[in-house]
C-alpha cells in the first residue's frame, strides 16, 4: 500500500514509474571550481529532473578502499544525498573511476580477492554513511594492447562480490539493498577488451553506455562526436563508431536491452577548419577555443554553444540524425530538441531502459543563454523519457510518513497566491499547501522546519564535518567511521589520518554496528 499522501496521485507515480524510462543524470563536483556563470553546486541542482542522480567521482586509496576525493566532499555528500527530502523517489549514487582516473587504482585493487573485499566493505561504509542508494563503477580499461584478459575477469568478479555484499547488508539491516551499476565504453575494441558482457550484465542493476566522443579535435576532420548512425563517409572501424552500433553491440553480447542507458553529451566538440569548407568531414587544424566558462580547447558546455551559435545557422548532418554549426572557423557538432527526440524514439523503439546525461552543470541550468527556461537539454529529456514522473516539488521527510493537509477552515493564506507551498508564519514546523486558492496546513515530521529556500521539511542545523583542531582520536585508524565515546550524538570520520567531528541530525545517535545514525 503507499504510505505517502503528500502529494495528490503519487500513488499512481509510484506505480507507473516501472513502466517508465530512466533518465540518469552526473554532478561532476569540479565544476564548482569554474568561474562566473559557469560555477554550479549541489544547490544548483534540480532534484526533480531525474530518476538518478550520480556524484563524481569519489578515489581509492592505497587500502583500495573507496574514499572522497577531497575534503570537501564530504560536506557536498551530505547535500548531494539530502536532495531526496525534495524528491522522495530519486535515487543518488556515488561514481569511481572516470576519464582521468588513474587505471592502476582499479587494476591493483580488482587483483585479488582480499582486495576487493577491502573495497566492497568501504563501499558500503561509504555509501550508508552519507545516504547514498549505490555505487557507479566508471571502468573503461584496460584498453588497446595493454589489455590483459584477467583484467576483465577481475572486473566481473568484483561486479558478483559487490551484488552478493550489498544483498546480504541489506537482509543484515532490513534495508533496500545498495545498487550496483556500470558506466562502460562504447569502441569495440575497447568493449571486447575490458568486458565480459553477459556475465556483468547479470550482477549489475544498470549499465550506462558512453555513446558520446566517437570523433573530436583529435582527428584532422570535423565529424561529430555523438551521432545516432554510421554516416556515409564512414570506412573501416569508423563504420562502429556510433550511437547505434554500441547500443546493439552491447545488446547482442548478451546485456539486457532495459539494463542498458543510451549516453546523451550536454555538450559539443569544437573543431577549428583549415579550408573554406565546413560539411562533415571537412579539414581541421585542430581543437576549436576554449569555452568561456568551462575552459577546454575544443570543448564547449551546451549553455556555451547556444551562446556561441545564436547567430549561426544549424545544420542537420542527414545519415547521422545530428546537427552542427560554424561560426567564423569554429565548427561544433552538438545535441539539440530535434536530435533529442530522435535519439529518445530511437531507445524506446528498441526497448533500450533510458539515457543518461554527462553532466548537469553544462547545461544551461539558469536559463540565461539559451532562453529556453532553466536546464532545457535535460527538461526535454525528461518530458520525452518520464511522463509518468513528472516531479515532486512538494516537500516530504525522509524519515517517516508525511501528513496528510488538513483544510484551513477559517481565512485563507492562498488568497491571491500561485499552487504551491509557503511559509507558515506561526509554526515553523508546518506550511501552507495551496491548491486551488485553497489553503491546506501541512506538517513536517518532528523536528524538521520548513525551508522556503528549497520549498522542503528539512533540519534546523546542518552536520557539516569539523575538523578535531587538536588531539586525534584517527591516529593508527583506517578510513572510516567510528564511535565518539564522549558524545552519542556525533562520530569520528577519519580521512587520511585526520579525525573529522560529524553530528547526527537531532534526536538520533551513532552506532558502530551498521556505521550509521539511527533512533536510539
Amino acid at each position: 500500500m503507499c504510505k505517502l499522501t503528500l502529494t495528490a496521485g503519487l500513488c499512481l507515480i509510484i506505480a507507473s514509474l516501472a513502466s517508465s524510462s530512466r533518465l540518469v543524470c552526473y554532478y561532476n563536483s569540479l565544476a564548482e571550481n569554474r568561474a562566473e556563470d559557469g560555477r554550479f553546486t549541489v544547490s544548483d541542482i534540480d532534484p526533480n529532473q531525474c530518476t538518478h542522480l550520480i556524484y563524481a567521482f569519489s578515489d581509492i586509496n592505497n587500502q583500495h578502499q573507496l574514499v572522497p576525493s577531497s575534503e570537501t566532499d564530504i560536506q557536498r555528500y551530505q547535500s548531494f544525498t539530502g536532495l531526496k527530502t525534495r524528491n522522495p523517489l530519486l535515487k543518488t549514487l556515488l561514481a569511481v573511476g572516470g576519464l582521468t582516473f588513474d587505471t592502476t587504482k582499479f587494476r591493483t585493487m580488482v587483483a585479488a580477492q582480499q582486495k576487493r573485499a577491502n573495497f566492497i566493505l568501504s563501499a558500503i561504509t561509504l555509501m550508508r554513511t552519507f545516504g547514498f542508494d549505490g555505487l557507479n563503477l566508471d571502468w573503461r580499461y584496460p584498453r588497446g594492447a595493454r589489455s590483459q584478459p584477467r583484467d576483465k575477469q577481475r572486473f566481473t568478479q568484483l561486479c558478483k562480490e559487490l551484488k552478493e555484499a550489498f544483498v546480504a547488508e541489506g537482509t543484515a539491516t532490513n534495508r533496500d539493498r545498495l545498487i550496483v551499476t556500470a558506466s562502460v565504453s562504447a569502441e569495440r575494441a575497447t568493449i571486447d577488451a575490458s568486458y565480459e558482457v553477459a556475465q556483468i550484465a547479470t550482477y549489475l542493476d544498470f549499465i550506462n553506455v558512453l555513446t558520446f566522443d566517437f570523433h573530436g579535435p583529435w582527428e584532422s576532420v570535423t565529424g561529430h562526436h555523438s551521432p545516432l548512425y554510421r554516416g556515409s563517409r564512414d570506412t573501416g572501424d569508423k563504420i562502429y563508431s556510433n550511437t547505434d552500433s554500441a547500443m546493439k553491440y552491447w545488446r547482442d553480447k548478451g546485456a539486457p536491452s532495459q539494463k542498458l542507458n543510451l549516453g546523451l553529451a550536454a555538450y559539443g566538440r569544437v573543431f577549428t577548419l583549415s579550408s573554406a569548407f565546413s560539411n562533415v568531414g571537412a579539414p581541421a587544424s585542430g581543437p576549436g577555443k576554449e569555452g568561456h566558462f568551462t575552459g577546454e580547447e575544443g570543448f564547449w558546455a551546451s549553455y556555451e554553444t547556444c551562446l556561441y551559435v545564436r547567430k549561426s545557422t544549424i545544420h542537420l548532418i542527414p545519415d547521422q540524425r545530428v546537427p552542427y554549426a560554424k561560426t567564423k572557423d569554429q565548427w561544433v557538432g552538438f545535441d539539440n530538441n530535434t536530435s533529442l527526440d530522435i535519439k529518445v524514439s530511437y531507445l524506446k523503439n528498441n526497448n533500450f531502459g533510458g539515457a543518461f546525461v554527462w553532466s548537469l552543470d553544462l547545461d544551461d541550468f539558469n536559463g540565461q543563454f539559451c532562453k529556453q527556461g532553466n536546464y532545457p537539454f535535460i527538461s526535454n529529456l525528461h518530458k520525452l523519457l518520464v511522463p509518468d514522473f513528472p516531479g515532486l516539488t512538494t516537500p516530504t521527510p525522509t524519515t517517516t510518513t508525511p501528513t496528510t493537509p488538513t483544510k484551513v477552515s477559517t481565512g485563507n493564506p492562498c488568497d491571491g497566491k500561485s499552487d504551491g507551498v509557503y511559509t507558515n508564519p506561526d509554526d515553523p514546523n508546518s506550511f501552507y499547501n495551496c491548491a486551488g486558492q485553497i489553503t491546506y496546513i501541512q506538517k513536517c515530521q518532528p523536528g524538521l522546519i520548513f525551508k522556503q529556500s528549497c520549498k522542503c521539511c528539512d533540519w534546523p542545523t546542518t552536520t557539516t564535518p569539523t575538523k578535531v583542531p587538536t588531539g586525534n582520536p584517527c591516529d593508527g585508524k583506517s578510513d572510516g567511521v567510528y564511535t565518539n565515546p564522549d558524545d552519542p550524538n556525533s562520530f569520528y570520520n577519519c580521512a587520511g589520518q585526520i579525525t573529522y567531528i560529524q553530528k547526527c541530525q537531532p534526536g538520533l545517535i551513532f552506532k558502530q554496528s551498521c556505521k550509521c545514525c539511527d533512533w536510539p
